[in-house]
């Protein structure tokens, strides 16, 4: 399958911006802000096309284990009296988690440690004790560009912010930042660089920066994709955390089922992981509440589906069937459903597929007010439903002989979870 796969990444963004805003505060277009300032001090720093790719692949995900360790972490304190991590232990745990998680994936380069690193300081006072000259050069690049973002609002231009940051790079040249890192970065970054990264400019930018290429991705390339954003989204909430896979899972075997072309089962398997993104847009006192949700909340939750759209719409036009696919998991037939309330003659045999892969995992799995129902009485609700003139007697039909085929496994393909 064909993949621009820094695009995918820069269309998710947003979704990992809004759960680093909600978890650490950060400010709209923190990754690709990151990506734009690496990318610039990468090219002066003389790395390869390549490399640069590879980079702003890694600013992007430099902090993809965050929702993991924010349910590790709530876990912890239910057997520490309420005592979380330690920020070093936060830190260090979302360096690790984060290289494990990335370390399948189909990049160019060696980027061995760079996210592992990404946190360290030149002196070696950083969570992992690294000193600069045992961390790679790409993590040294993320590191300045993510202290930087943090400390000074890059969302619009401003000559006395770039004062302050050139200031700011050389008080800290040989603590924070290398000489070296520090050095280069204020001979190459000027004031007009700035202006890249306003959030007006951002995605403009980024376009012309790096090459970018549609690379063939084999099938387990693609699952490992699939798998981390799914797993990503899932850690979100604690009552979620298998639910984007699940439903890929299940994409993938109605797909089989249904000998959709090979190309189209991968894609169709990387719709259903990317369904729920944008509940990464969700509060988690939403996400989270271990009760059922008053209407007010549930009007919110419901937003999800649009925020998908929005974030997938991004995606270059190869790929315009999995946005459509991936946001309509929530059309009814009947017109009832949202974001669109599209009715029976305005959605394809895919998307009420995907509707019907989302109740079944939804039906299924445990949530926070409710045990996961077994397979009989999972299709019995989607019957009332099919009556109900809400979704597919067919699909439900072929789900039910499918879906409870226990010889099958449902378990996640082998990929990085594995």
């Amino acid at each position: 399958m064909k993949i621009d796969l820094n695009e995918m990444l820069y269309a998710v963004s947003a979704g990992f911006d809004a759960v680093e805003h909600e978890l650490l505060g950060v400010r709209k277009g923190h990754c690709k802000r990151i990506a734009a300032l690496s990318i610039t001090l990468g090219k002066a720093y003389g790395l390869s096309p390549d490399e640069l790719i590879d980079l702003a692949a890694f600013s992007i995900l430099h902090d993809n284990a965050l929702t993991q360790v924010n349910q590790e972490e709530i876990e912890y304190k239910k057997y520490n009296n309420g005592e979380g991590y330690s920020q070093r232990d936060f830190n260090v745990r979302r360096c690790i988690l984060g290289e494990s998680n990335t370390k399948y994936m189909p990049f160019r380069t060696n980027n061995r440690d760079v996210i592992l690193l990404h946190h360290e300081n030149a002196d070696g006072s950083g969570p992992q004790g690294r000193t600069h000259d045992r961390t790679p050069i790409k993590a040294q690049i993320i590191h300045i560009a993510d202290t930087l973002d943090n400390t000074f609002d890059l969302t619009t231009a401003s000559r006395d912010t770039y004062g302050a940051i050139i200031y700011f790079v050389k008080s800290n040249a040989g603590t924070l930042f290398s000489r070296e890192i520090a050095d280069c970065f204020c001979k190459s970054i000027k004031a007009k660089h700035l202006n890249n990264i306003t959030l007006t400019n951002i995605d403009n930018y980024l376009k012309k920066a790096t090459k970018h290429f549609n690379d063939e991705y084999s099938p387990q390339e693609v699952f490992n994709l699939a798998t981390l954003i799914a797993m990503i989204i899932d850690f979100k909430s604690h009552y979620t955390c298998k639910h984007s896979s699940g439903v890929a899972v299940n994409c993938r075997r109605m797909a089989e089922h249904y000998k959709f072309p090979e190309e189209k089962t991968i894609r169709y398997y990387l719709a259903g992981a990317l369904h729920d993104v944008g509940k990464l847009m969700i509060p988690n006192e939403i996400l989270q509440k271990p009760e059922r949700l008053s209407d007010a909340e549930y009007e919110q939750m419901k937003q999800h589906a649009y925020y998908t759209y929005e974030i997938l719409k991004n995606l270059n036009k190869s790929m315009q069937d999995i946005t459509v696919w991936a946001s309509h998991h929530h059309e009814k037939l009947n017109g009832s459903g949202y974001p669109f309330g599209l009715k029976e003659d305005q959605l394809s045999m895919e998307e009420r597929l995907m509707t019907c892969c989302d109740i079944y995992q939804a039906l299924t799995e445990e949530r926070a007010y409710k045990a996961g129902f077994p397979h009989e009485k999972a299709i019995s609700i989607m019957r009332d439903m099919v009556i109900k003139g809400e979704i597919d007697n067919n699909i439900v039909f072929n789900m039910d002989m499918v879906c409870g085929d226990k010889s099958w496994d449902r378990s996640i393909p082998t990929s990085i979870l594995t």
